[in-house]
């Protein structure tokens, strides 16, 4: 009785908690798209490689609790079922491809109301920084190309090369823009609250030895 009673309580419990947790995501929605539409002073040549908006990458992350919480209970759901009704991991591979598109959704979607604003400051930037690189490579290459005879030995003196080679590294940092405010490495506490939860899911069927060899295969 008192395992049933637990269950009963916690459900209402858990499902409020994800209701506030999805209200909140809502609000995150909104400021987001107003935040995007914003007269935002984006700098292309900001070094975090998104226009000054590296620190939205922060924003993926939060969402993995909430993830963990989730998976864990749906988790426990399909263990249930392969252990009680005869249900296999195959029976779960459409679901979990669901999961993982919502989480994505989720997690990335607001970010995407920034990307054509960071996708126009990549082109203008490349536009604007070429044709004053190309300036400044001119002056260069017919100061010290053309008509280097006879300055020779002021070339190790001359602040024209350190200054091209500065800019240089300041367009490639307009090259290296990524419209997208957060990368690869963003995802992977995302990833860490879908696949903990599902680790004891897949041993429910598939022994421990052979799970640990499986990973230890991947990783050589």
């Amino acid at each position: 009785m008192a395992g049933w009673y637990a269950v009963l309580v916690s459900a209402p419990i858990f499902q409020f908690l994800l209701g506030l947790s999805l209200w909140k995501w809502l609000l995150w929605v909104i400021f987001a798209f107003k935040l995007s539409q914003r007269n935002l002073k984006l700098i292309p040549t900001h070094p975090d490689k998104h226009g000054g908006l590296g620190f939205l990458s922060v924003t993926p992350p939060a969402f993995a609790p909430i993830t963990f919480a989730a998976s864990a209970v749906i988790g426990a759901t399909w263990r249930y079922d392969i252990l009680h009704h005869g249900a296999h991991l195959k029976d779960f591979m459409l679901p979990t491809i669901a999961l993982g598109v919502i989480v994505a959704f989720v997690a990335l979607g607001p970010l995407v109301f920034f990307v054509p604003r960071l996708a126009a400051l990549r082109r203008r930037g490349i536009l604007e920084y070429g044709i004053l690189g190309q300036l400044h490579s001119s002056e260069f290459h017919q100061k010290w190309i053309l008509h280097r005879t006879g300055h020779e030995a002021e070339f190790l003196q001359a602040p024209e090369s350190s200054t091209l080679a500065d800019y240089g590294q300041s367009y490639e940092k307009i090259e290296d823009l990524n419209p997208f405010p957060a990368g690869k490495q963003d995802l992977i506490p995302l990833a860490l609250a879908i696949a903990i939860p599902a680790f004891p899911v897949i041993i429910a069927q598939i022994p421990v030895a052979i799970v640990l060899q499986d990973l230890l295969r991947a990783l050589r």
